[in-house]
């Protein structure tokens, strides 16, 4: 528990999220926020009122978790140097750090307008997506997962099916949780995704096609079937801490580092450039209306892609 002001506060937030139709879930990633933030606040003696925040403290909010070890339940997390072959505690990656920040914001921002004052996040200098490149995950890590998932049970057929869709067509979380059952076309395997940039169809390959298949079937016979939500959970439509859930289970069963989705997305993007995929195509299929967005996903494969071609090409057995 937090400073009884600062619980006020967020129960106060709280009502507002619900009251405009936030998730209990959205509700959930921006409380993870909350709490790291006023934790930090406390330790460097910034008091336990929100008015007073600056910019500069936020500022120095993000550059506190460029020093911290990255963590997994309070456990903090090894990795190792590929320099010297020492383990040493992971750092906070910078997606973490945007994705902190991003989840803040909207409690500063509720807060500013109750109070008719300026938010901190007016000023705040924003992590930049480009100080990062998002680790693919390896097809044979994803084939790891998919083995985790064998069966023929309700959970094995949907945990299946969500991989397979995720690693078909790079879709954005928000997409695959906002598919329906009538979002996949079962005799010509086109899927329709909706989502923060409008609604596209992709194209499912036949594997994937035929995991959805079995999925559905599983499906019918749950007791929240009537329900217009392709991915269903115990009680009902499955939601974002649901996948990533379900990912970091699969991913330790299969004895693997977790995943999160937008690595999933990452690693389509890298191997439709890998297999040729043209910048139009990667557009109309991953969603993006800019090429700046085509360039970024996979971004940390780059130099992988390049040394295949240049040995698939290899001008010296040319000369």
């Amino acid at each position: 528990m937090l400073h009884p002001h600062l619980e006020d506060a967020w129960s106060d937030f709280r009502r507002s999220l619900a009251r405009k139709g936030r998730s209990a879930d959205t509700a959930a990633i921006y409380r993870k926020s909350f709490d790291d933030f006023w934790r930090w606040a406390d330790a460097a003696g910034l008091g336990h009122d929100p008015g007073a925040i600056t910019y500069r403290d936020v500022n120095a909010w993000v550059d506190s978790m460029l020093d911290r070890p990255a963590t997994r339940g309070g456990t903090v997390q090894f990795a190792t140097d590929p320099h010297t072959g020492e383990r040493v505690p992971k750092k906070v990656t910078a997606s973490t750090i945007r994705i902190r920040w991003q989840n803040l914001r909207p409690f500063f921002t509720w807060w500013a307008d109750e109070m008719q004052e300026p938010s901190p996040f007016d000023r705040a200098d924003p992590p930049k997506l480009e100080a990062f490149d998002v680790e693919v995950v390896s097809f044979d890590d994803i084939r790891l997962l998919l083995h985790a998932c064998d069966g023929i049970g309700f959970e094995a057929r949907r945990d299946t099916a969500i991989i397979r869709v995720l690693a078909d067509t790079g879709a954005r979380v928000g997409e695959l949780l906002a598919m329906t059952t009538g979002s996949w076309d079962r005799r010509t395997d086109v899927l329709t995704l909706s989502g923060k940039t409008g609604t596209r169809t992709v194209p499912v390959s036949p594997s994937t096609g035929e995991a959805l298949a079995r999925y559905i079937r599983v499906r019918a016979r749950h007791t929240r079937s009537e329900l217009a939500a392709m991915w269903l959970g115990l009680r009902g439509p499955l939601g974002a801490s649901g996948v990533a859930q379900m990912l970091n289970r699969r991913g330790d069963q299969a004895g693997i580092p977790r995943v999160h989705p937008h690595q999933i997305r990452h690693t389509w993007a890298h191997e439709m450039k890998r297999a040729g995929a043209g910048e139009s195509d990667l557009m109309a299929l991953g969603g993006w209306s800019t090429a700046a967005m085509v360039h970024r996903y996979g971004r940390s494969a780059a130099v992988a892609r390049a040394h295949e071609t240049g040995r698939r090409i290899a001008i010296g057995d040319r000369l």
